[in-house]
Protein backbone atom coordinates (compact mmCIF):
# COMPACT_ATOMS: atom_id res chain seq x y z
CA UNK A 1 0.00 0.00 0.00
CA UNK A 2 1.30 3.31 -0.72
CA UNK A 3 0.10 7.02 0.58
CA UNK A 4 1.95 9.20 -2.36
CA UNK A 5 -0.60 11.65 -3.54
CA UNK A 6 -0.82 12.03 -7.30
CA UNK A 7 -2.67 15.30 -8.93
CA UNK A 8 -5.77 12.33 -9.73
CA UNK A 9 -5.67 11.94 -5.94
CA UNK A 10 -6.08 15.68 -4.98
CA UNK A 11 -9.84 16.41 -3.77
CA UNK A 12 -11.52 18.47 -6.20
CA UNK A 13 -12.09 22.13 -5.00
CA UNK A 14 -12.33 24.19 -8.01
CA UNK A 15 -10.75 28.03 -7.90
CA UNK A 16 -8.70 26.67 -4.53
CA UNK A 17 -5.05 28.62 -4.25
CA UNK A 18 -2.94 26.63 -5.74
CA UNK A 19 0.15 26.22 -3.48
CA UNK A 20 1.95 23.99 -5.57
CA UNK A 21 3.12 20.64 -6.50
CA UNK A 22 -0.31 18.16 -6.11
CA UNK A 23 1.09 16.69 -2.65
CA UNK A 24 1.24 20.40 -1.29
CA UNK A 25 -2.01 21.11 -2.90
CA UNK A 26 -3.57 18.05 -1.07
CA UNK A 27 -2.52 18.96 2.27
CA UNK A 28 -3.47 22.46 2.06
CA UNK A 29 -7.14 22.04 0.92
CA UNK A 30 -7.77 19.39 3.55
CA UNK A 31 -6.84 21.81 5.80
CA UNK A 32 -8.90 24.56 4.61
CA UNK A 33 -11.45 22.00 4.62
CA UNK A 34 -12.74 23.50 7.88
CA UNK A 35 -14.22 26.41 5.82
CA UNK A 36 -16.75 24.57 4.01
CA UNK A 37 -17.71 22.21 7.07
CA UNK A 38 -18.21 25.66 8.84
CA UNK A 39 -20.86 26.55 5.88
CA UNK A 40 -22.59 23.41 5.82
CA UNK A 41 -23.09 23.35 9.68
CA UNK A 42 -24.13 27.02 9.09
CA UNK A 43 -26.79 26.16 6.74
CA UNK A 44 -27.89 23.57 8.75
CA UNK A 45 -28.14 25.26 11.95
CA UNK A 46 -30.09 28.40 10.29
CA UNK A 47 -32.44 25.60 8.33
CA UNK A 48 -31.91 27.20 5.22
CA UNK A 49 -33.08 23.80 3.57
CA UNK A 50 -36.87 23.88 5.19
CA UNK A 51 -37.30 27.77 4.63
CA UNK A 52 -37.10 26.61 0.52
CA UNK A 53 -39.83 25.31 -0.81
CA UNK A 54 -40.79 24.23 -4.50
CA UNK A 55 -40.38 27.53 -5.96
CA UNK A 56 -37.06 30.16 -6.14
CA UNK A 57 -36.98 32.53 -3.30
CA UNK A 58 -34.87 35.80 -3.06
CA UNK A 59 -32.55 36.34 -0.29
CA UNK A 60 -34.48 38.78 1.64
CA UNK A 61 -37.61 35.96 1.89
CA UNK A 62 -35.05 33.05 3.17
CA UNK A 63 -33.22 35.79 6.01
CA UNK A 64 -36.85 36.84 6.81
CA UNK A 65 -37.80 32.86 7.19
CA UNK A 66 -34.74 31.91 9.29
CA UNK A 67 -33.66 35.18 11.00
CA UNK A 68 -30.61 36.03 9.02
CA UNK A 69 -28.95 39.31 8.00
CA UNK A 70 -29.79 39.37 4.34
CA UNK A 71 -26.37 40.65 3.38
CA UNK A 72 -24.46 38.29 5.08
CA UNK A 73 -26.93 35.45 4.16
CA UNK A 74 -25.95 36.84 0.55
CA UNK A 75 -22.44 35.93 1.50
CA UNK A 76 -23.34 31.72 3.13
CA UNK A 77 -25.47 31.36 0.03
CA UNK A 78 -22.69 32.40 -2.46
CA UNK A 79 -20.28 30.05 -0.70
CA UNK A 80 -22.98 27.60 -0.67
CA UNK A 81 -24.19 27.33 -4.28
CA UNK A 82 -20.39 27.14 -4.76
CA UNK A 83 -20.13 23.71 -3.01
CA UNK A 84 -23.50 22.57 -5.43
CA UNK A 85 -25.59 23.30 -1.89
CA UNK A 86 -28.11 25.28 -3.64
CA UNK A 87 -28.88 26.62 -6.93
CA UNK A 88 -29.02 30.44 -8.06
CA UNK A 89 -31.24 31.31 -10.20
CA UNK A 90 -30.45 35.27 -10.83
CA UNK A 91 -29.21 38.10 -8.81
CA UNK A 92 -30.23 37.16 -4.80
CA UNK A 93 -32.57 34.68 -5.50
CA UNK A 94 -31.81 30.68 -4.96
CA UNK A 95 -33.78 27.42 -5.40
CA UNK A 96 -32.90 23.83 -4.33
CA UNK A 97 -30.48 21.62 -5.71
CA UNK A 98 -30.34 17.63 -4.75
CA UNK A 99 -27.69 18.28 -2.21
CA UNK A 100 -29.73 21.01 -0.30
CA UNK A 101 -32.87 18.88 -0.38
CA UNK A 102 -31.51 16.18 1.47
CA UNK A 103 -30.53 18.96 4.05
CA UNK A 104 -34.11 19.18 4.61
CA UNK A 105 -35.64 17.97 7.65
CA UNK A 106 -38.28 15.89 6.35
CA UNK A 107 -35.47 14.24 3.82
CA UNK A 108 -35.39 10.67 4.67
CA UNK A 109 -31.50 10.45 5.28
CA UNK A 110 -32.00 12.91 8.03
CA UNK A 111 -28.57 14.55 7.19
CA UNK A 112 -28.93 18.11 9.22
CA UNK A 113 -29.44 15.62 12.22
CA UNK A 114 -26.62 14.30 11.63
CA UNK A 115 -24.69 16.95 10.87
CA UNK A 116 -25.91 19.25 14.12
CA UNK A 117 -24.75 15.85 16.37
CA UNK A 118 -21.61 17.57 17.73
CA UNK A 119 -23.16 21.08 18.39
CA UNK A 120 -20.97 23.96 19.06
CA UNK A 121 -19.27 21.67 21.07
CA UNK A 122 -17.93 19.36 18.81
CA UNK A 123 -15.99 22.61 17.37
CA UNK A 124 -14.07 23.61 20.29
CA UNK A 125 -12.63 20.15 20.68
CA UNK A 126 -11.23 19.75 17.56
CA UNK A 127 -9.53 23.07 17.76
CA UNK A 128 -8.15 21.51 21.12
CA UNK A 129 -6.23 18.36 19.10
CA UNK A 130 -3.03 19.53 18.92
CA UNK A 131 -3.16 19.97 22.92
CA UNK A 132 -4.61 16.29 23.64
CA UNK A 133 -2.00 14.95 21.74
CA UNK A 134 0.44 16.43 23.89
CA UNK A 135 -1.00 15.94 26.67
CA UNK A 136 -2.70 12.39 25.57
CA UNK A 137 -6.10 13.76 27.81
CA UNK A 138 -9.78 14.25 26.84
CA UNK A 139 -9.80 17.81 25.67
CA UNK A 140 -13.89 17.68 26.57
CA UNK A 141 -12.97 16.58 30.12
CA UNK A 142 -9.98 18.85 30.47
CA UNK A 143 -12.26 21.97 29.27
CA UNK A 144 -15.41 21.53 31.00
CA UNK A 145 -14.81 19.61 33.80
CA UNK A 146 -17.48 16.50 33.23
CA UNK A 147 -17.75 13.98 30.63
CA UNK A 148 -19.79 14.51 27.70
CA UNK A 149 -23.02 12.88 29.02
CA UNK A 150 -22.94 14.52 32.35
CA UNK A 151 -22.56 17.63 30.73
CA UNK A 152 -25.98 16.98 28.38
CA UNK A 153 -27.60 16.22 32.10
CA UNK A 154 -26.84 18.94 34.05
CA UNK A 155 -25.39 21.85 31.74
CA UNK A 156 -27.14 21.14 27.99
CA UNK A 157 -30.29 19.29 27.54
CA UNK A 158 -30.87 20.36 23.84
CA UNK A 159 -27.56 19.90 22.62
CA UNK A 160 -27.64 15.93 24.55
CA UNK A 161 -30.86 15.62 22.76
CA UNK A 162 -29.84 17.12 19.49
CA UNK A 163 -26.68 15.06 19.63
CA UNK A 164 -29.36 11.93 20.36
CA UNK A 165 -30.96 12.69 17.16
CA UNK A 166 -27.85 12.59 15.26
CA UNK A 167 -26.89 8.70 16.33
CA UNK A 168 -30.22 7.89 15.83
CA UNK A 169 -29.70 9.39 12.14
CA UNK A 170 -26.84 7.84 11.45
CA UNK A 171 -27.62 4.17 13.25
CA UNK A 172 -30.44 4.41 10.80
CA UNK A 173 -28.36 5.22 7.64
CA UNK A 174 -26.45 2.00 8.79
CA UNK A 175 -29.29 -0.16 9.93
CA UNK A 176 -29.65 -2.25 6.83
CA UNK A 177 -26.22 -3.70 6.56
CA UNK A 178 -26.32 -4.38 9.99
CA UNK A 179 -29.91 -6.64 9.77
CA UNK A 180 -28.22 -8.31 6.89
CA UNK A 181 -25.03 -8.98 8.72
CA UNK A 182 -26.12 -10.26 12.18
CA UNK A 183 -27.65 -13.59 12.18
CA UNK A 184 -30.51 -14.24 14.67
CA UNK A 185 -31.90 -17.12 13.85
CA UNK A 186 -32.34 -19.59 17.17
CA UNK A 187 -32.55 -16.31 19.00
CA UNK A 188 -35.56 -15.58 21.32
CA UNK A 189 -34.40 -12.48 22.82
CA UNK A 190 -31.36 -9.64 22.20
CA UNK A 191 -30.97 -6.42 24.44
CA UNK A 192 -29.60 -3.57 22.81
CA UNK A 193 -27.23 -2.35 25.58
CA UNK A 194 -26.95 1.70 25.40
CA UNK A 195 -29.09 1.61 22.50
CA UNK A 196 -30.99 5.32 22.72
CA UNK A 197 -33.61 5.70 21.37
CA UNK A 198 -33.88 2.45 19.78
CA UNK A 199 -33.40 2.70 15.89
CA UNK A 200 -31.31 -0.46 15.47
CA UNK A 201 -34.17 -2.55 17.86
CA UNK A 202 -36.88 -1.13 15.38
CA UNK A 203 -34.68 -1.99 12.11
CA UNK A 204 -33.88 -5.88 13.72
CA UNK A 205 -37.25 -6.29 14.95
CA UNK A 206 -38.63 -5.21 11.52
CA UNK A 207 -36.35 -7.53 9.76
CA UNK A 208 -36.45 -10.44 12.31
CA UNK A 209 -40.14 -11.39 12.93
CA UNK A 210 -39.78 -14.25 15.42
CA UNK A 211 -37.22 -11.85 18.15
CA UNK A 212 -38.04 -9.77 21.28
CA UNK A 213 -35.87 -7.12 22.29
CA UNK A 214 -35.13 -5.19 25.34
CA UNK A 215 -34.06 -1.87 24.89
CA UNK A 216 -31.80 -0.77 27.79
CA UNK A 217 -30.34 2.56 28.42
CA UNK A 218 -30.97 5.11 30.83
CA UNK A 219 -33.48 7.49 31.66
CA UNK A 220 -32.83 10.45 29.36
CA UNK A 221 -32.95 7.78 26.35
CA UNK A 222 -35.81 5.25 27.13
CA UNK A 223 -37.89 8.35 27.65
CA UNK A 224 -37.13 9.45 24.18
CA UNK A 225 -37.56 5.93 22.62
CA UNK A 226 -39.21 5.69 19.27
CA UNK A 227 -43.08 5.86 19.59
CA UNK A 228 -43.06 2.82 17.83
CA UNK A 229 -41.18 1.11 20.86
CA UNK A 230 -43.12 2.55 23.55
CA UNK A 231 -47.10 1.78 22.07
CA UNK A 232 -48.96 -1.07 21.62
CA UNK A 233 -48.25 -2.89 18.22
CA UNK A 234 -46.49 -5.27 16.30
CA UNK A 235 -43.02 -3.99 17.25
CA UNK A 236 -43.97 -2.06 20.46
CA UNK A 237 -45.56 -5.40 21.82
CA UNK A 238 -41.78 -7.58 21.42
CA UNK A 239 -40.05 -4.67 22.89
CA UNK A 240 -39.30 -3.96 26.41
CA UNK A 241 -37.83 -0.52 27.53
CA UNK A 242 -35.67 -0.94 30.62
CA UNK A 243 -33.99 1.64 32.06
CA UNK A 244 -30.50 1.33 34.01
CA UNK A 245 -26.39 1.84 33.52
CA UNK A 246 -24.89 -1.28 32.04
CA UNK A 247 -21.81 -0.41 34.93
CA UNK A 248 -24.02 -2.13 37.23
CA UNK A 249 -26.15 -5.04 35.61
CA UNK A 250 -27.96 -5.84 32.29
CA UNK A 251 -30.93 -7.28 31.81
CA UNK A 252 -31.01 -10.83 30.40
CA UNK A 253 -30.88 -11.82 26.64
CA UNK A 254 -29.54 -15.22 24.60
CA UNK A 255 -27.71 -11.86 22.80
CA UNK A 256 -26.59 -9.01 23.99
CA UNK A 257 -25.59 -5.70 21.45
CA UNK A 258 -23.82 -3.26 21.84
CA UNK A 259 -23.08 -0.56 19.69
CA UNK A 260 -20.57 2.24 19.41
CA UNK A 261 -20.37 2.18 23.39
CA UNK A 262 -17.43 0.53 24.10
CA UNK A 263 -15.27 2.90 21.88
CA UNK A 264 -15.84 5.55 24.27
CA UNK A 265 -14.29 3.82 27.81
CA UNK A 266 -10.94 2.45 28.39
CA UNK A 267 -10.49 -1.12 29.15
CA UNK A 268 -11.21 -1.34 32.76
CA UNK A 269 -14.48 0.51 31.89
CA UNK A 270 -15.25 -1.66 29.16
CA UNK A 271 -14.54 -4.86 30.98
CA UNK A 272 -16.99 -4.26 33.25
CA UNK A 273 -19.67 -4.18 31.13
CA UNK A 274 -18.94 -7.21 29.42
CA UNK A 275 -18.66 -9.17 32.75
CA UNK A 276 -22.16 -7.88 33.42
CA UNK A 277 -23.28 -9.32 29.97
CA UNK A 278 -21.74 -12.71 30.74
CA UNK A 279 -23.34 -12.79 33.71
CA UNK A 280 -26.46 -12.07 32.09
CA UNK A 281 -26.53 -14.25 29.31
CA UNK A 282 -26.13 -18.22 29.26
CA UNK A 283 -23.53 -20.91 28.16
CA UNK A 284 -23.80 -20.33 24.15
CA UNK A 285 -24.93 -16.91 24.81
CA UNK A 286 -23.22 -13.82 21.97
CA UNK A 287 -22.15 -10.66 22.83
CA UNK A 288 -22.13 -8.63 19.36
CA UNK A 289 -20.22 -5.38 19.38
CA UNK A 290 -20.45 -2.69 16.31
CA UNK A 291 -17.65 -1.06 16.29
CA UNK A 292 -15.55 0.31 13.64
CA UNK A 293 -12.09 -0.76 13.86
CA UNK A 294 -8.67 0.78 13.81
CA UNK A 295 -5.45 -0.89 11.40
CA UNK A 296 -2.06 0.44 10.42
CA UNK A 297 -1.65 1.59 8.28
CA UNK A 298 -5.73 2.85 8.13
CA UNK A 299 -8.24 1.33 5.77
CA UNK A 300 -10.02 4.63 5.19
CA UNK A 301 -9.36 7.89 7.02
CA UNK A 302 -12.66 8.00 8.56
CA UNK A 303 -11.48 5.04 11.05
CA UNK A 304 -8.24 7.03 12.24
CA UNK A 305 -10.74 10.22 12.29
CA UNK A 306 -12.92 8.62 14.75
CA UNK A 307 -10.51 7.33 16.61
CA UNK A 308 -9.19 10.97 17.38
CA UNK A 309 -12.83 12.11 18.17
CA UNK A 310 -12.86 9.76 20.72
CA UNK A 311 -9.60 11.05 21.86
CA UNK A 312 -11.16 14.54 21.98
CA UNK A 313 -14.45 13.75 23.51
CA UNK A 314 -14.78 10.85 25.62
CA UNK A 315 -11.46 9.74 26.32
CA UNK A 316 -12.31 6.32 24.51
CA UNK A 317 -10.46 5.16 21.30
CA UNK A 318 -10.95 2.73 18.62
CA UNK A 319 -9.07 -0.18 18.54
CA UNK A 320 -8.14 -3.37 16.35
CA UNK A 321 -9.98 -6.51 16.15
CA UNK A 322 -6.87 -8.15 18.47
CA UNK A 323 -7.41 -5.61 21.01
CA UNK A 324 -11.36 -6.85 21.27
CA UNK A 325 -10.13 -10.05 21.26
CA UNK A 326 -7.93 -9.64 24.52
CA UNK A 327 -11.31 -7.79 26.00
CA UNK A 328 -13.42 -10.63 25.21
CA UNK A 329 -11.09 -13.11 27.06
CA UNK A 330 -10.46 -10.77 29.60
CA UNK A 331 -14.31 -11.10 30.00
CA UNK A 332 -14.94 -14.68 30.30
CA UNK A 333 -15.60 -15.69 26.64
CA UNK A 334 -14.11 -16.89 23.33
CA UNK A 335 -13.57 -14.43 20.59
CA UNK A 336 -15.35 -15.40 17.71
CA UNK A 337 -14.20 -13.31 15.10
CA UNK A 338 -14.98 -10.13 12.82
CA UNK A 339 -17.99 -9.78 10.45
CA UNK A 340 -18.28 -6.71 8.00
CA UNK A 341 -21.85 -4.80 7.59
CA UNK A 342 -20.63 -2.98 4.27
CA UNK A 343 -20.77 0.07 6.27
CA UNK A 344 -17.93 1.45 8.50
CA UNK A 345 -19.16 -0.61 11.63
CA UNK A 346 -18.10 -4.35 11.85
CA UNK A 347 -19.34 -6.86 14.22
CA UNK A 348 -17.22 -8.34 16.87
CA UNK A 349 -18.34 -11.55 18.42
CA UNK A 350 -17.63 -13.01 21.68
CA UNK A 351 -19.18 -16.43 23.05
CA UNK A 352 -20.31 -16.99 26.52
CA UNK A 353 -18.80 -20.36 27.31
Amino acid sequence: MTSDVTANQVPACEGAPVIGPPAAQHVAELGWGMWASAAVQAAAQLGLADAVDDKPITVEELATAVGADASALTRLMRALVGFGIFRQEGPGRYSHSEASRAMRSDAPASLTDIMLTGGSWGWAMWGKLAESVRSGKCAFQETYGKDLFTYFHEDDNAAGEQCLRGYAAQSQAMNPGVVKALDLSGVATFCDVGGGHGSLVRSLLEGNPHVNAVLYDRPHAIDAALPELREGGSLGDRCELVIGDCFERVPAADVHLIRQVLHMWEDDACNTVLRNCVEAGHSGGRVVLLEQLVADPPETPWDALMDLHMLLVMGGWERTADEYRVMFERAGMEFTGVTPTGTPLRLIEGRIP
